[in-house]
């Protein structure tokens, strides 16, 4: 976000991006099955893979594992007076890996789309986005049709030599068969805190922070992983723990993206365990 005047720590500003998630939680629509009533065959979920980022992931008796590119393009820098806006351009490579005898399958995902960043104080963003793309496995099924859309909010606080980041977002997400396929997605709220400190480090002429993040993450339909029908693993809850390097100023890679920082992350829910790589704090 590049320097920016912060206003000291309130008990306003750390409440208000609560009351803001929570509603969004409260008012979403209900929670309703994952699954289509008529759901007939198995379908990859391709609209999950786009947003969970790169990884190996066990659900139940099944691994995926996923390398994504989270590509993104600032086509104009916003601070704490001026709005920003950002071209998203993630792109997804996954392998799916069944011990049940299914076969394994590999698929591939792109969902261009664009994140505003408005700033309601010096320190305090509210980030709506909407993506629209498609997915593909190679074993010859019809492409998915994948959208979805959310926002997201971020407070930082400063501390003493150090920085608090405060996020929440709620996600939309689905996916329609090019054929008439199954519909398969997701709706999802995120909180989660992080705390920033600064290193002497230089990335890329950039110097960068070291972040230590959690993330709680509710399905408000439980997510189902791989298939949409009934018998599949679903989660409701997952809990990740991170670390990584980021700047305030993006890293230019190869001078056409950006990209806000790197480093893992470990997740954790019911019948799911995650280990993967992260551009950071989500928010």
């Amino acid at each position: 976000m590049g320097n920016l005047r912060r206003c000291p720590v309130n008990v306003l500003l750390t409440i208000l991006p609560v009351i803001f998630a929570t509603a969004l939680y409260l008012f979403c629509p209900g929670k309703q099955p994952a699954w289509a009533a008529d759901e007939s065959e198995d379908t990859i979920n391709y609209a999950y893979s786009s947003w969970i980022g790169s990884g190996f992931y066990k659900i139940g008796d099944r691994t995926t594992y996923l390398l994504r590119a989270p590509f993104s393009y600032s086509l104009r820098e916003a601070d704490s007076d001026n709005w920003g806006l950002e071209l998203l351009l993630p792109a997804t490579i996954g392998f799916h890996d069944y011990t049940d005898g299914q076969d394994n399958q590999a698929t591939i995902t792109f969902l261009p789309g664009a994140q505003f960043v408005y700033p309601l104080l010096e320190n305090w963003w509210l980030k709506p986005f909407g993506q629209f793309g498609f997915g593909k496995d190679f074993s010859g099924s019809d492409i998915a049709w994948i959208y979805g859309a959310g926002i997201k909010s971020l407070a930082t606080f400063d501390l003493n030599g150090s920085e608090l980041d405060f996020g929440t977002a709620f996600t939309w997400a689905a996916q329609n068969q090019s054929g008439g396929g199954s519909d398969s997605g997701f709706s999802m709220f995120e909180i989660g805190l992080n705390s920033r400190w600064p290193t002497r480090i230089t990335v890329l002429d950039r110097k960068s922070d070291i972040n230590l993040f959690f993330v709680y993450t509710d399905f408000i339909n439980d997510l189902d992983f791989e298939r949409a029908k009934k018998e599949n693993k679903s989660v409701q809850r997952l809990y990740k723990f991170g670390i990584a390097l980021s700047s305030k100023e993006k890293y230019p890679i190869l001078g056409l993206f950006d990209l806000s920082g790197g480093g893992v992350d470990v997740t954790f829910g019911k019948d799911y365990f995650g280990l993967g790589l992260t551009t950071g704090f989500p928010f």
